[in-house]
């Protein structure tokens, strides 16, 4: 099972693409890079983008974002903490309003894709390395195949941890009635 995280990494994104800037300028990335598509009738699709030293290391990436893409559209839990505090600080020489307000957001996918593949990829050499945009597409019925096998699995599991969990029972009772002595009428 694959467990996609997803992380905004500005700090070490933003220094590279900065110092590619000064060099040559960058070739335009795909149309469907910059407004990606929308979903077609049977077919979710997410967009990956990413930047590397090597090739390999690129497209790994950029898949991997892609795949992001798709299986946030499947199932995500979103977490969110908000805080507000609100201050009025007064006096004969005061009169002061102080607002704080902080908001907490994480978003957690846990999902397992079966059946994605590269509908589109175009490479640009940058420098040393690469930069992939990668257009990755999931056929819906895969979804659906696959949660029909996880509900499948989860419902055999059950069965059997009932059947072992009837045996005990019934192997408890069996013990019962061994160690009861025998009545009498």
């Amino acid at each position: 099972m694959r467990i996609f995280k997803s992380f905004l990494l500005l700090a070490c994104v933003a220094p590279c693409l900065v110092a590619n800037a000064q060099d040559d300028p960058a070739p335009a990335p795909p149309a469907w890079a910059l407004q990606p598509p929308a979903n077609e009738s049977g077919v979710l699709l997410g967009v990956g983008i990413a930047t590397a030293s090597s090739l390999p290391n690129a497209i790994a990436r950029a898949q991997v974002a892609a795949r992001l893409q798709i299986a946030q559209q499947i199932r995500v839990r979103v977490e969110a903490m908000t805080d507000r505090v609100r201050q009025e600080v007064t006096g004969p020489e005061c009169n002061d309003l102080v607002e704080e307000f902080t908001e907490v957001t994480k978003s957690f996918v846990d999902e397992t894709l079966v059946g994605t593949r590269v509908r589109e990829q175009v490479v640009q050499p940058r420098g040393e390395g690469a930069r992939v945009y990668i257009l990755m597409e999931l056929l819906q019925g895969a979804v659906a195949k696959a949660v029909v096998e996880k509900v499948t699995a989860k419902t055999e599991l059950f069965a059997a941890v009932r059947k072992t969990q009837l045996f005990a029972e019934l192997e408890t009772e069996i013990q019962k009635m061994a160690a009861t002595p025998e009545r009498k009428p």
